[in-house]
């Protein structure tokens, strides 16, 4: 879709100005809200992505004007299908990965107002911004910039979490295989002098400046062998403040 330029801006506005109602007739609305309302700010967005997946064969294989018309005229949508993704979607990503500059401000620095005093229900309807912040908390983003990179950036803390190293005091419902082991792979692109002082146990290094020939291509390594093993899994690239963690990516 980016490709054609059909980009969201197009689509998705009315979705979140209106909350779906634009999309929905009320009976289906009804049973959407009933689970959006448990959801954090952020749980608008995986319902977005559900309906994409719905129509996804059909957005591929169709040009910007189709896609248009796809959008004018939406198709039939099975709402049960998809408030089950919408949760499967939310509850698999880290909370930072949606993390919004600009969403409503941290607790403690909000005004008194009755908005402030709503004390969450559950984790899931707790937002990245509920948490206080530390070192290992992530930094705001230029539009720009998140617009430039293809994956989402997520925080130290949710990258601790995911490799099952916060011990009793993890906060979420981290996902792991059957075997017990996180389903996610981390390859450190730092140098090797800075990976050989402290590393992510379990983690691959494939330093940055080694890990493509000039032709673009990965360069073969006993990482990348090892890494090329371990198909279906969600690989975490980690790097030093600056943009090898991202140009890794683009790659």
């Amino acid at each position: 879709m980016e490709s054609i330029g059909f980009i969201p801006e197009l689509y998705a506005i009315p979705w979140f100005l209106t909350m779906f109602a634009h999309v929905f007739p009320l009976h289906k609305l009804f049973h959407l809200w009933d689970t959006l309302l448990l959801g954090n700010s952020s749980f608008p967005l995986c319902i977005g992505v559900a309906i994409l997946q719905q129509l996804r064969s059909g957005l591929l294989a169709s040009g910007f004007n189709e896609c248009i018309l796809l959008f004018s005229d939406m198709p039939e949508i099975d709402i049960e299908r998809c408030v089950k993704e919408s949760i499967r979607v939310f509850c698999g990503i880290p909370k930072s990965a949606a993390y919004r500059q600009h969403a409503h401000p941290p607790r403690g620095h909000a005004t008194d107002s009755a908005y402030s005093q709503i004390k969450p229900v559950s984790y899931y309807s707790t937002d990245c911004h509920d948490v206080p912040r530390s070192e290992l908390s992530r930094d705001a983003m230029t539009l720009q910039d998140l617009k430039s990179e293809k994956s989402p950036r997520i925080s130290a803390e949710d990258l601790l979490e995911l490799c099952g190293l916060r011990g009793m005091i993890s906060r979420s419902p981290t996902k792991k295989t059957k075997s017990g082991k996180p389903m996610i792979l981390i390859v450190d692109v730092r140098s090797s002098e800075d990976f050989a002082r402290g590393q992510i146990p379990g983690s691959y290094n494939v330093p940055f400046d080694q890990a493509f020939s000039p032709e673009g291509d990965l360069v073969q390594c006993p990482a990348v062998t090892a890494l090329n093993m371990q198909k279906g899994r969600v690989i975490v690239i980690v790097g030093n403040r600056g943009k090898n963690a991202s140009n890794v990516r683009l790659h």
